[in-house]
């Protein structure tokens, strides 16, 4: 009972601190129990929507003049293989939505049963889907925001030989396998006439280069297996040879990759500043504890003197800060319920999946174990000075029996009197504010890096260094119509080319795994190039990070590279970043593809311009010239559907980032604040004395928190300057980027520390109201 009496006591008489670290935890428990719910969500949906379609665990797309009977029968006999089913389909190459334009490949197939339908506002499904009519098409959501189309627009889709295919939208379905928005092909429902007419107009049209007559495979992996999807699609080949003849295989394993790939990654950079944020609250506890300590110095001396043990007083002080926990856990969980919405909102047009609802409960109660644990040893550590209280010193308060005065502390100015009394209040006490420096510096850290990642994307510099390249023109032409070159005149005409390179992609194996290969016309241009250099060869390579992580090869080494013709050994000449697939890719020249006995004559070629103010003119001549033969896509930021997606993800987390930041900011003010009145309660007394008026005395108190901040602000630009390049790279090297290239700007980094400097100063400003009460007599007691 006299535990319960002192803890009720203690929380009553300090509700400020009681509150503070309520909120604190709420904040931290809200996020992190949001972004686990998100990805356990999401994953748990796409689990269950590749279940009901039942594509099985490989699918392999593969010209159906490929599929040989013998390379049937080779598989379905396999022992990894339980049944196998085969799909027609008709390949394109790729779509116009009005003015935007999607360059990947669409597999047409008929209406199946397997789909669903999204409802109108694509937060659940309809209960029936519609059969589709002649000109009627089904598109997954993940094309709808990439592509920016709805319900009713048009698609131009277009066919091999110059052919196009005309549809109108009827309605958005989730398609698991490769619906996500960050996923080039794309399957697309259309009714059995269309099939059979688009059929019928292409398949004469197929020359050894150009093909649309397509199958894809849905191999189901025997009950027998045991194999990962990645091992079991590797085994295969090596059985079947399946892949090495496949266009591209597609696993469940990288299904799942692909899909959740950027929620993914933006949710680790929302989980990274959650755990900082946990460090922020353990620095406020240990802070808090220790000056409640010395505060309070005399009341825990007369504790001890009337027989309470420190045991006793540390299990008082550990109750106290555990229940705020515990209530700002509980809240933090009903918290996160419509934070969990909102986020899963924004990633469902990204993933084209209807996520589950709900908390993820395990994950949370193993989150809030790890904080209480941690506070328990944090707040057990802190309350150690308990023991060397002394009921004879409790009588003065705790003072130390000598006083050395600091060197650091910095002269009073008359002219300039609230500042350097301001900072002569901060060095005389450095103890009591360091603390709220290294909060400020966390802050500061987070609230920067956000900034760097949105510059990062809006910088076409700095996604050329790692590897992205964001051409101002691209030009398709039809062979019949004459040779790119005299479209590189045409530029020429207007303004000088920076960079030009034809390029083709395809799936090809190297030492066995199927990788997405990157062949250039201009392999010199190759950007994002980390080690090594550009294959200048016909028999080198560059391979990503990831690759020769996965694959245990490194520079210098000796390669196989097998197409569907032929294999040959290469020698990686070079490590380069690309996005592609994921950082699972690799590039050489066309000199090297062609010893795959892969053609390379291309109608397709991309320019960096000079003067890119000249772009559509140059768009403009060369369409008067080639008219329907030649298709010209002049690169905008404003209408790139993709990019704005991005900077919408990114302007969200900046928001989240500094709102929390600020509300940071206002409680760790208050706290810091509160318990330096009640020390220096007597000293204000002091200053009234001699005739400061309360409003002084706020602004020194306002100064002071400036200064602070000033401080911190300065650590978290020299922290942000020192790890944030490391720590992005580790985060986006799941997008492929294991060097992430930041640019440093002063708006960058001077917004965070205006923002977090005017906060404190505000704030602090706004919660020393309380020296209005202090009056003269308080020296009475001194």
């Amino acid at each position: 009972m006299e535990i319960l009496t002192l803890l009720k006591a203690n929380i009553r008489r300090k509700k400020g601190t009681f509150i503070s670290i309520m909120l604190l935890t709420t904040i931290i428990v809200t996020i992190i129990t949001a972004v686990f719910s998100v990805r356990d969500n999401y994953d748990n949906a796409l689990d269950n929507a590749l279940e009901y379609v039942d594509s099985g665990e490989i699918n392999a797309y593969i010209k159906t003049d490929t599929l040989t009977d013998e390379l049937r029968q080779s598989v379905e006999n396999s022992s990894l293989v339980e049944k196998v089913e085969y799909i027609d389909t008709i390949a394109t190459n790729g779509a116009t939505f009005g003015e935007n334009t999607d360059g990947n490949s669409y597999f047409m197939m008929e209406m199946t049963d397997r789909i669903k339908l999204f409802n109108s506002s694509a937060d659940g499904f309809e209960e029936s889907v519609p059969e589709l009519k002649s000109g009627e098409i089904y598109l997954p959501l993940g094309l709808k925001s990439k592509m920016e189309c709805n319900v009713g627009d048009s698609v131009e889709i277009a066919l091999i030989g110059y052919k196009n295919a005309y549809f109108k939208i009827k309605g958005f379905v989730q398609e698991p396998a490769c619906g996500a928005m960050l996923m080039g092909i794309k399957y697309v429902f259309i009714s059995h006439e269309d099939f059979q007419k688009y059929y019928d107009l292409c398949k004469p049209l197929e020359t050894e280069d150009m093909h649309c007559d397509c199958t894809v495979m849905h191999i189901h992996q025997s009950a027998d297996s045991d194999l990962s999807p990645a091992k079991l699609q590797r085994q295969l080949n090596v059985e079947t040879k399946l892949v090495d003849y496949s266009t591209f295989t597609l696993n469940t394993a990288q299904t799942l990759n692909y899909t959740t790939l950027l929620p993914d990654m933006l949710l680790d950079v929302v989980l990274v500043f959650a755990i900082l944020l946990f460090v922020t609250v353990l620095i406020v506890m240990s802070h808090s504890i220790g000056t409640e300590i010395e505060i309070d110095y005399t009341t825990l001396g007369v504790l001890k003197s009337q027989g309470f043990t420190k045991g006793k007083i540390r299990m008082v002080i550990m109750l106290q800060y555990l229940i705020a926990e515990v209530i700002g856990i509980i809240f933090g969980c009903f918290a996160a319920i419509p934070l969990e919405r909102l986020i899963s909102g924004i990633f469902r047009f990204v993933t084209a999946i209807l996520p589950d609802t709900g908390i993820s409960v395990f994950k949370t109660l193993l989150f809030t174990i790890v904080i209480l644990i941690v506070s328990v040893i944090l707040i057990f550590i802190k309350t150690g000075k308990i023991a060397k209280i002394s009921p004879v010193r409790a009588i003065s308060g705790g003072r130390e029996e000598i006083y050395f005065s600091s060197r650091l502390n910095v002269p009073i100015s008359k002219k300039l009197l609230s500042a350097s009394l301001s900072l002569r209040q901060f060095t005389s006490a450095k103890k009591r504010y360091i603390g709220a420096v290294f909060i400020t510096a966390i802050l500061t850290f987070c609230m920067i890096t956000i900034n760097l990642v949105g510059n990062m994307f809006s910088s076409r510099n700095a996604l050329r260094l790692m590897g992205l390249t964001i051409a101002d023109i691209h030009v398709y032409l039809d062979e019949s119509a004459g040779s790119l070159d005299e479209v590189d005149k045409i530029i020429k005409s207007y303004t000088e080319i920076e960079q030009e390179n034809s390029t083709i992609g395809m799936y090809i194996s190297l030492n066995g795994e199927q990788l997405f290969c990157i062949m250039y016309e201009n392999p010199e241009n190759i950007n994002g190039i980390l080690k090594g250099r550009e294959p200048v060869y016909d028999n080198e390579i560059l391979i990503t990070e990831m690759v020769a992580d996965s694959l245990d090869i490194k520079m210098g080494d000796e390669v196989t590279v097998t197409s569907s013709e032929k294999d040959e050994s290469y020698v990686i000449s070079g490590i380069y970043q690309s996005s592609n697939d994921a950082g699972m890719a690799f590039a050489m020249g066309f000199a090297a593809a062609e010893r795959l006995g892969i053609d390379t004559n291309t109608s397709y070629r991309y320019y960096i311009i000079e003067d890119k103010s000249r772009a559509n003119a140059i768009a403009d001549e060369i369409t008067a010239k080639y008219g329907d033969d030649a298709m010209v896509d002049v690169y905008d930021e404003d209408a790139d559907s993709e990019m704005q997606m991005y900077n919408m993800i990114i302007s969200v987390l900046k928001i989240v980032i500094y709102v929390f930041s600020i509300i940071f900011a206002f409680v760790v003010v208050r706290m810091v604040c509160s318990k330096t009145f009640i020390q220096e309660r007597t000293d204000i007394g002091i200053y009234k004395a001699m005739g400061f008026t309360s409003n002084k005395l706020r602004l020194g108190f306002a100064i002071r928190f400036l200064i602070i901040a000033v401080i911190g602000s300065v650590f978290g630009t020299i922290l942000s300057v020192l790890l944030s390049e490391k720590i992005l790279s580790q985060l986006f090297r799941l997008m492929g980027m294991s060097k992430v290239i930041l640019e440093f700007t002063a708006a960058s980094m001077l917004v965070p520390i205006g923002a977090i400097s005017l906060s404190f100063f505000v704030f602090a400003y706004l919660v020393s109201r309380r020296v209005k009460k202090v009056a003269v007599r308080e020296l009475v007691v001194e």
